[in-house]
């Protein structure tokens, strides 16, 4: 309807003679035709004319009539009536008005795009199948405005202001100058409809656009933006990809670190597990040297020196089993040792830009490594010492 409705409009206005613009409206003479009068009775019915006409005949008033009232004698070539039609009329699924800048200064139709659209004064029909440039880049128009508007709301400013430390404020008009520039903002989409990291992609979007439009005025910002988009674009990429090696850096450190603190703690904890054991000994060992008597020479027959070859005994066992446990450790930590090497080459290899401070943080764990096995020997050493003391007291026991 919309394509009749400016169909008949076009046919009408370019027929009609004389033409001016008084109040609103287009009037001047036009020479009626069966065909003519049903173009005035569609416009009639859309409200672009009135569908009551004075008319002259020969050049000189005669009477008037309504568009129902015709009859074939009022389509004589001598016979001109006076029409008058609206001279803009901007709708949502259509619009009549004088160029691009009288369309461009109603928001609602920046915001929403009418797509059929009559010019008087270049006498221009616009209608989806046109290639007009111009008006390609005006029914982009409305994908500029839901990008501010998405973000306006992500900050709770409706859909004309931003918020971020300071209020941005938009009218949504433009000239027709903008209409030279295309509108491509599928990279921006593409980051707004990600999941990962969405709320910091629109903290990141919002602080790039305040910075770019924040020095026009109020009027002029939208314009600003439509004609800088490629710009705001570039700029946001590239804040982005900063921003995604900076959270994949901290991510890799916290990473290793962890991994570092889980893995030292780990070995560390191995001795810390047989350390009761180990006070167990020389306890074990003290009473046990309190139990032993000292016998006389060829007394090897008595009870003192049963109970003396018992407490050796006693000792020995335990020590035994005290250095299995110790180096039973060992199969720990080397089991250990062959899971965080394995974990950190494969850190080292997929992030080889932190390949440095990923084989410091391995090296904290061989030295909290080699410190355990120390401690491991020591405590070896210090079990077979303890138990050759308590011998020298057997054997002292004899004397």
């Amino acid at each position: 309807m919309s394509t009749q409705i400016l169909n008949a409009y076009a046919e009408v206005f370019a027929a009609l003679d004389k033409k001016e613009l008084q109040d609103g409206e287009f009037k001047g003479w036009l020479c009626l035709t069966p065909k003519l009068k049903d173009k005035l009775e569609l416009l009639a019915d859309a409200g672009l004319t009135t569908g009551s006409y004075d008319f002259n005949k020969g050049g000189k008033p005669f009477s008037s009539a309504n568009l129902s009232q015709l009859k074939p004698a009022h389509f004589e070539s001598n016979i001109r009536f006076h029409v008058e039609l609206t001279a803009q009329e901007i709708k949502s699924d259509y619009a009549i008005c004088s160029e691009w800048n009288e369309l461009l200064a109603n928001e609602l139709r920046v915001k929403s795009p009418v797509k059929y659209i009559y010019f008087t004064k270049a006498m221009t029909l616009l209608t989806p199948e046109s290639e007009d440039e111009k008006y390609v880049n005006y029914l982009n128009v409305h994908k500029a405005y839901e990008f501010v508007k998405d973000l306006a709301e992500s900050t709770e400013g409706g859909d004309s202001t931003i918020f971020y430390e300071r209020p941005l404020n938009f009218e949504f008009v433009l000239k027709e100058s903008d209409l030279t520039h295309s509108i491509d903002l599928d990279a921006l989409k593409k980051l707004l409809n990600k999941d990962l990291h969405k709320e910091a992609i629109t903290c990141l979007m919002c602080r790039e656009l305040v910075s770019f439009l924040k020095d026009n005025t109020l009027r002029n910002r939208f314009s600003y933006l439509i004609q800088h988009m490629d710009s705001l674009v570039s700029n946001v990429l590239l804040s982005y990809q900063s921003y995604v090696e900076n959270y994949t850096f901290d991510k890799v450190r916290k990473e290793y670190l962890e991994k570092r603190t889980e893995y030292v703690s780990k070995i560390h904890g191995v001795f810390d597990n047989i350390a009761t054991k180990l006070l167990s000994l020389p306890a074990g060992i003290w009473f046990a040297t309190t139990q032993m008597k000292e016998i006389e020479i060829g007394g090897l027959e008595t009870m003192a020196f049963a109970k003396n070859v018992s407490v050796i005994a006693t000792v020995s066992v335990l020590a035994v089993l005290l250095i299995f446990n110790l180096f039973g450790q060992f199969s720990t930590i080397s089991t250990m040792s062959k899971e965080y090497r394995g974990v950190f080459d494969a850190l080292a290899k997929t992030y080889e830009d932190e390949a440095l401070e990923i084989g410091k943080a391995r090296s904290d764990i061989e030295s909290a490594q080699t410190q355990v096995e120390i401690k491991l020997y020591v405590a070896i050493v210090a079990t077979l010492s303890l138990v050759g003391l308590t011998i020298w007291m057997f054997c002292k026991a004899y004397n």
